[in-house]
């Protein structure tokens, strides 16, 4: 009488292959890991773009508040060429004397109550001039009507014709009768403009664009420049507040609010 080989009936019974049961179990476990893997990898792909966005948010911020801050301390409260600087104004719509920098406003997305809900401010500035590129404003030290140049480049100023010829320019410059700064023509504006792809952008315009326009940030929600008003104490004399509020939405519908903000004085008041 033969024993019936214990192991080569295990052996056929394990050639039949998984069960029904074990079947679905395995391609639960592996739905389980597939979702697990989709998850994982949707929310590094939205941390990374929330991240980008983030980091080109904060460039922007970065670069525009010191631009302004830069324009801000080089000019002053003061009247040249028959119109009185900074010039702040609401919505696109500046006084009669800056008629040339009304603009259609940018559209805004902040709700009644939000930090950045409000009109939209640009300003507008007159700095110093540096015609021979020195990085000094130029003074008309002895008050003859002609600024101290250094036309000719050896490091010396004078109002001698080899250092003021054919640079200096009395139809487009204002000599303060106060300080003897020589202040230029060339305004410098910062607005918010919707560009034709529907973003909004702050703007550094020169001569109202002719002698430059350099874009800023992108995605600004609000721009805000707040001076000395008589019977408030925001803001002390010879100073400007300025702010502003970024608003921008990832791909994915992400939303991000920041701002920045700073005092500035301005260097050069009253002329």
């Amino acid at each position: 009488m033969m024993c019936p080989n214990r192991t080569t009936g295990e052996r056929q019974r394990g050639s039949r292959g998984f069960t029904l049961l074990e079947m679905i179990l395995g391609a639960t476990v592996l739905a389980l890991l597939a979702k697990t893997m989709i998850s994982a990898t949707t929310s590094v792909s939205h941390l990374t773009e929330s991240g980008n966005l983030e980091s080109r948010i904060q460039r922007d911020s970065d670069r525009a508040m010191g631009r302004i801050m830069e324009d801000l301390r080089m000019s002053g409260f003061h009247t040249v060429n028959g119109r009185a600087y900074p010039h702040v104004f609401l919505n696109g719509e500046p006084d009669s004397e800056f008629r040339e920098f009304e603009h259609t406003p940018a559209p805004q997305a902040a709700a009644p109550g939000e930090a950045a809900h409000g009109p939209m401010c640009s300003i507008v500035l007159c700095a110093p001039s540096d015609l021979d590129g020195n990085g000094r404003p130029e003074i008309d030290v002895d008050g003859d009507g002609t600024p101290e140049l250094d036309g000719n480049g050896d490091g010396s100023v004078s109002d001698e014709p080899e250092d003021v010829l054919g640079i200096w320019d009395e139809q487009s410059h204002t000599i303060s009768a106060r300080s003897r700064l020589v202040w230029s023509h060339e305004d410098i504006a910062y607005m918010v403009i919707e560009s034709a792809a529907g973003e909004n952008e702050l703007v550094r315009l020169v001569s109202n664009g002719e002698g430059g326009r350099e874009v800023l940030a992108r995605s600004v929600e609000r721009l805000t420049f707040e001076t000395s008003q008589p019977g408030a104490a925001s803001v002390s004399a010879g100073t400007v507040r300025v702010r502003i509020d970024f608003r921008a939405t990832t791909e994915s519908g992400h939303l991000f609010r920041t701002h920045s903000e700073a005092l500035v004085r301005l260097r050069n008041n009253n002329g």
